[in-house]
């Protein structure tokens, strides 16, 4: 059994006595519920706001103190580690795939299933990408957010540059073009690499690695196989190379948060980034003259895609009243306000129309290119690892087959 998993049944059972998940009554007479969100928007402040506002109407009918937290990205594993642990965990919370698979095995996710008409789940777009290791553990909550190339048309112009890249070749053709340039205060290439988050390997490993054709895990999800052919070695080669070899990725980017890529692209100082579409309405916004290319291809083409959802505390006391608030939250009236205000994601569900940008729905049609990651034993502790390894080959600190070999080692040691 792995690490992980033993040191979570011990934190379990030492901690039995503590009162489990939510749904108690308070001494108003109101059920109480605890909501986990994460920060999605510009800032935790606007998604509080957000949240407490729109659920505010479901918990009047429901005679609910709703409690609602937004959880920090940088804080995320380890709040929900230490939440279950210690049976003061969310009701409601939100979880990306990489979460879920030991909370699962421990039992701590309710499968969801059963809870759901039929005509309702029919009404989600993505409804069966919430069904892993057996159960609907999961309810798609964002499904998106793809991680593109985005381009700055007015950089590439100057820099003498017409057409977009189509392979990683081509790619390093336009940033040496834009680098020879010697374009006033210009970052030929931005990728965050100061950002705490885990998240930041959807743009600067998984889509390269997958373009590479490997897969992180076997079909069953039950073993890594980052060392098995050379899709790594050719990934983290060429991630190395932006850096070292050709001085694409500046100093400057070392240090930076995804928000800090968005803000720079924005601001008209970066020629091309790789992050998340949220930033077409950023540029949008500053009149830049952008444009994006979903894949590059090295052996074939791949975009990352978000498979974030919520799910329910096995441990919740009133199960049926937090389903109740999952359908509510992911209405289709609610998820516009939602896209509206505080991202924009395609929809989830029929009943929303589309309103994401226009630009992106036929990248989101073209299904066969759309990755998302993996309900693995540890996957989010071997992804943290992963990430940290490549800091130090940006660094300077290891190769790219030092980052497999330990990265690797540390996945087999939890096993």
């Amino acid at each position: 059994m792995k690490k992980l998993i033993t040191f979570f049944l011990i934190a379990l059972c030492s901690l039995s006595f503590i009162t489990a998940s939510g749904s108690a009554e308070s001494g108003s007479g109101k059920t109480e519920m605890l909501l986990w969100m994460p920060p999605n928007g510009t800032s935790e402040s606007l998604d509080l706001e957000f949240w407490k506002t729109n659920l505010a109407p479901w918990a009047e009918e429901n005679n609910v103190d709703l409690q609602i937290e937004i959880i920090p990205w940088s804080e995320y594993t380890t709040k929900y580690l230490t939440g279950f642990a210690s049976g003061e965990g969310p009701d409601v919370g939100y979880m990306y795939i990489e979460m879920v698979n030991d909370y699962i095995d421990m039992g701590l996710l309710e499968d969801l299933d059963k809870y759901f008409t039929e005509d309702e789940k029919a009404n989600y777009l993505y409804y069966d990408k919430g069904y892993v290791k057996g159960g609907q553990y999961m309810l798609p909550f964002i499904v998106g957010n793809a991680r593109l190339f985005f381009f700055n048309m007015d950089i590439l112009a100057e820099a003498g540059v017409n057409e977009l890249p189509e392979t990683w070749d081509e790619l390093v053709e336009v940033l040496q073009a834009v680098k020879d340039a010697n374009l006033d205060d210009v970052i030929p290439f931005c990728i965050a690499w100061g950002d705490s988050s885990i998240g930041t390997l959807n743009a600067n490993f998984y889509p390269f690695f997958w373009q590479a054709g490997g897969e992180l895990y076997n079909e069953d999800g039950s073993e890594m196989t980052l060392s098995d052919g050379d899709a790594a070695l050719r990934a983290l080669t060429f991630v190395n190379d932006l850096r070292f070899k050709y001085g694409f990725i500046t100093d400057e980017c070392m240090s930076m948060r995804n928000s800090g890529v968005k803000e720079q692209f924005a601001a008209g100082r970066v020629a091309v980034c790789v992050t998340d579409a949220t930033v077409a309405r950023m540029a949008d916004e500053a009149g830049i003259n952008w444009d994006f290319v979903g894949s590059l291809k090295d052996k074939e083409e791949a975009v990352w895609i978000a498979n974030d959802s919520l799910i329910m505390n096995a441990q919740c006391e009133n199960k049926e009243l937090a389903a109740s608030l999952m359908k509510y939250m992911t209405t289709g009236d609610m998820m516009a306000k939602y896209h509206a205000q505080i991202a924009s994601y395609p929809p989830i569900t029929k009943d929303e129309p589309y309103s994401d940008n226009p630009r992106f729905q036929e990248l989101y049609a073209n299904t066969g290119i759309l990755h998302t990651l993996y309900a693995a034993p540890g996957a989010a502790a071997v992804a943290d690892n992963l990430y940290k390894n490549m800091q130090l080959m940006m660094l300077g600190d290891l190769t790219p087959q030092q980052v497999i070999d330990n990265t690797q080692a540390y996945a087999d040691s939890l096993n």
